[in-house]
């Protein structure tokens, strides 16, 4: 089944326990419903200089920080999100990547979830309409689906600010393990959904905008899957968890950037 519009209506319960849950600092209970059992929070992997996934947990051994659910990578690594080394022991890499989870990640998540729901064919994903690539792109481009100026009015509104808008789509698990939004001979849009959700709202997935971490709530048996699962790097959380940058209460913040050799 292709990819369809479904439009915002589909997503207003969403948009509703957030106004339920609203608050100055953002926590897990802000982010997914709190309807379901559990929460995982899923690590998009850092870098390496050779482009080569690295864990958090890998990062946190190599400079004696603690890998915990709270965890903030900027404390964790030393390294802040362009990988400016924030104290003289900084980890030597690039942050993870913060436009969501990467393909491979995605792909083991998306079997998962398929196997968690009874509505595997009918799930809804949420892409932000502030995408480059999602604003002028056209059937000639190669789009799987074309807006019309109406559909592309009908967003999701997530927060006051008016920052936090997406276009709501209807399409398939296989659809969410390789979100292709557009193709051509020239490029390939590939754009992890900020949002999605099955139409049995089983389990819901949400990564915040240029944010390095995604979280899901959804069954007892979905969460530990997922945490268990050798191809993902996740831990429970609970919904107090804070998740700025002040929310990592284990590791230190770094000192600062090291200070230049004086000439």
């Amino acid at each position: 089944m292709p990819i369809t519009f479904a439009g915002s209506a589909a997503g207003r319960w969403v948009a509703e326990f957030r106004d339920a849950q609203a608050s100055a600092v953002p926590t897990v209970a802000t982010q997914v419903p709190s309807g379901h059992p559990a929460v995982a929070r899923i690590f998009h992997p850092a870098r390496d200089f050779d482009g080569r996934p690295v864990r958090w947990s890998t990062v946190a051994r190599a400079r004696g920080t603690v890998f915990h659910p709270g965890a903030q990578f900027a404390a964790l690594a030393g390294i802040d999100e362009a990988g400016y080394a924030l104290c003289e022991d900084a980890w030597e890499g690039d942050a993870p990547t913060a436009h969501g989870l990467p393909q491979p990640d995605l792909s083991h998540l998306a079997a998962l979830l398929s196997a968690h729901t009874g509505t595997p064919d009918s799930l809804y994903l949420g892409l932000w309409n502030g995408y480059a690539f999602a604003a002028g792109i056209t059937a000639e481009d190669g789009a799987r689906i074309e807006l019309t100026a109406a559909e592309q009015a009908d967003v999701l509104e997530l927060d006051p600010s008016g920052y936090q808008t997406y276009w709501i789509f209807r399409g398939t698990a296989s659809d969410l393990a390789e979100p292709l939004w557009a193709q051509n001979d020239a490029v390939s849009e590939r754009q992890a959904p900020d949002l999605a959700w099955p139409a049995d709202r089983s389990w819901f997935l949400s990564t915040e905008l240029y944010e390095d971490s995604t979280l899901l709530s959804g069954p007892e048996e979905l969460i530990r899957a997922v945490v268990e699962h050798s191809g993902l790097e996740a831990l429970r959380v609970g919904c107090e968890i804070r998740l700025d940058a002040a929310g990592d209460e284990v590791n230190p913040p770094p000192a600062g950037p090291p200070e230049a050799p004086e000439a």
